[in-house]
């Protein structure tokens, strides 16, 4: 906590050395913690007094590692203003005369938003009640802990070591400092992808209501949690869009009604945007996906054999629709399939921002995986460039950098490929709790394995 602080408060220390070895060293005692409370038992009020504590020393401070907030805030006061946020950029004439004090701040003003509708009404949220940055830090951190607390649920209900499962989520150095400092919303998607998991690993009907006389209400039940799981799954794709390529593997296990209640979700928040017609609420999010790239690591390689670079794009897809596949195929939980096909993405995309890895983090924490918790420490490499950034204009990106962020990723990975293939689940599904230990949130025997392989 104190090298968080450290890292926040020390504004005279530069950018990227020495002050980049501060989320360095709180990365190794997180490991550290981590490990330990696979071991021994660590009190469960103490692990969310430390995450709140840490998260407070860095409330306080105006982002200075990114300036997405601002496009947030901006997003937020056209909406307010009645407008529609994706019917131009922020740079066009037809908002001049709502411009405001910190307009100049809005990044990449000449591209049209790229937020889906779900994240709109949130910074719409943020703007009704002030439309300034501690508010909306508040509300991505209350998005922040109820995660926390769903993980919590979720470790207590399958009979994993909670305090564990905390430790990786709540003291995530990454996760404190993109949400407590920069003010990224990614937690919002995190709080539905939990809920997604714990909805998913639900009690199922007990053995002895197996009579004829039970059958419609058994199936009206299977579908309405089926609806659940497909709402939960929008709600984070509309927050942001990665999480929608685990919809087929959501489907294949859990129903037609997981699709229904995808699409009619996603049509309802689209819906009041709509009047800009597809193009527009398409553009900005186009743009990105053709032109935008940072801290890519296998991309590197495959856009060498594809020079085009929407060729190099659709090539790294490929692999990512193989995982998709294979995790409906294989008719994956919903956490094993959001890990892998979301790790995926990460591992190949051409854009990976350090918030990018916190799409991970919830899986990562319950499975204690350690490639992408260990992803989570390195993606702090990719604010190597800033300082140069902030005075050229041009962010350098030395190839070492990306080395040491991918490899031991990678080389991790490949260690524990068996947890992808292996058969009848994956080996990091479970994390053992320390043995003879009462972790203050104990389930009967017979529910502990109620999800099933």
């Amino acid at each position: 906590m104190a090298a968080l602080a450290a890292f926040g408060w020390l504004t005279g220390a530069a950018l990227p050395l020495p002050r980049l070895l501060l989320p360095a060293a709180a990365f190794l005692c997180y490991g550290a913690a981590g490990i330990a409370a696979t071991k021994r038992p660590l009190s469960i009020p103490l692990i969310w007094g430390i995450g709140i504590l840490a998260r407070l020393a860095l409330l306080p401070l105006a982002p200075e590692l990114s300036d997405d907030i601002y496009r947030y805030l901006w997003d937020g006061h056209v909406l307010g203003e009645g407008l529609n946020p994706y019917g131009h950029a922020p740079a066009d004439d037809a908002y001049e005369s709502i411009r405001t004090p910190w307009h100049d701040r809005v990044n990449h003003p000449e591209v049209p938003t790229i937020y889906p509708p779900l994240a709109q009404l949130l910074f719409g949220l943020v703007g009704a009640l002030g439309g300034t940055i501690p508010v909306a830090k508040l509300v991505w951190l209350c998005f922040d802990l109820g995660c926390g607390l769903l993980l919590y649920r979720i470790a207590c209900a399958t009979g994993r070591n909670p305090g564990a499962v905390l430790v990786w989520y709540l003291w995530s150095p990454l996760l404190i400092v993109e949400t407590a400092w920069s003010a990224h919303f990614d937690a919002v998607g995190l709080f539905f992808l939990a809920g997604l998991i714990w909805v998913a690993s639900g009690r199922k009907n007990r053995p002895g209501s197996t009579s004829r006389g039970h059958r419609p209400s058994r199936r009206r039940t299977r579908h309405v949690r089926a609806a659940a799981l497909g709402s939960l799954l929008a709600l984070a794709a509309l927050t942001k869009f990665a999480p929608a390529a685990a919809l087929p593997p959501l489907v294949r296990r859990h129903g037609a009604a997981a699709a229904l209640a995808f699409v009619a979700v996603c049509t309802a928040l689209y819906l009041p945007f709509a009047g800009v017609g597809l193009g527009a609420l398409t553009e900005g999010l186009r743009t990105y996906a053709e032109h935008w790239t940072a801290n890519q690591g296998a991309f590197t390689l495959i856009a060498r054999l594809f020079p085009d670079p929407v060729q190099a794009r659709t090539a790294a897809t490929v692999p990512v629709l193989a995982v998709v596949v294979y995790a409906a195929w294989r008719r994956f939980r919903v956490e094993r399939a959001l890990l892998w096909i979301i790790g995926a993405g990460l591992l190949l995309s051409p854009t990976l921002h350090p918030w990018y890895a916190l799409w991970v983090l919830p899986m990562a924490a319950l499975r204690g995986n350690a490639p992408f918790l260990l992803l989570s420490g390195l993606a702090f490499l990719g604010y190597w460039g800033l300082a140069a950034y902030q005075l050229t204009g041009v962010w350098p990106e030395p190839v070492w950098t990306r080395v040491v962020m991918w490899l031991p990723v990678w080389i991790l990975l490949l260690v524990s490929a068996g947890g992808l293939v292996g058969a009848r689940g994956s080996r990091d599904s479970r994390m053992p709790r320390p043995s003879g230990v009462q972790t203050q949130c104990q389930v009967p025997r017979s529910e502990e394995r109620h999800e099933g392989e």
